[in-house]
Order: structure tokens, then C-alpha cells, then sequence
């Protein structure tokens, strides 16, 4: 049984300043967060 190819489709989904508003970069390094910190006290860069 052969399977057909289906293309992949870029689909936009806005622009990333506006996806990546409110993220904060921190200083921290994953490790240095305990287990169970709460989504909103972690950084993102």
C-alpha cells in the first residue's frame, strides 16, 4: 500500500512581535528554577 504525499502549507499566523509581546528575558538559567515555579515567574528569551 503506498501512501500519497501531501505538500506542508506555511499557514501565517500574525506578526512575532506580536505573538512574543510579554515575554521577559531574564537572567536565570533553567536549572536555577525550582520544581513547581508557576508559568507567570518564569523568563523566556
Amino acid at each position: 500500500m503506498t501512501k500519497t504525499y501531501t505538500r506542508p502549507v506555511l499557514r501565517v499566523q500574525g506578526k512575532l512581535e506580536a505573538m512574543t509581546h510579554g515575554m521577559s528575558d531574564g537572567s536565570k538559567l533553567d536549572a536555577t528554577f525550582p520544581v513547581g515555579t508557576p508559568k507567570n515567574e518564569l523568563t523566556f528569551s
